[in-house]
């Protein structure tokens, strides 16, 4: 379970672990909404937290499956330096 800052949100999915993301405040309402609809893992509010809840993110294979996708389309990225690298490019063309 994360809170759902993008931040431990990242975290997680590039760790290919289904979660369950908090949606309580800041940008969390958005990171919850993604990574519910990405099928990654669930949101709930606290209230809604239940032993079945935590049951299902434990044990439901499409959640797996999903997360562990992400996680493969978060190593398939360039890296932040690679990225740095070509909009120094952009922005500076060489001659």
């Amino acid at each position: 379970m994360v809170p759902g800052g993008s931040s431990t949100t990242l975290g997680t999915l590039d760790a290919g672990i289904p979660q369950l993301v908090l949606p309580d405040g800041s940008d969390r309402f958005i990171t919850a909404a993604a990574v519910h609809q990405r099928g990654a893992g669930l949101s709930a509010t606290a209230e809604e937290i239940t032993p079945a809840l935590l049951h299902r993110l434990l044990t439901d294979d499409t959640l797996t499956r999903a997360a562990r996708e992400v996680s493969t389309e978060i190593a398939a990225m360039p890296s932040p330096t690679t990225v740095a690298e070509h909009l120094t490019t952009l922005t500076h063309p060489t001659p």
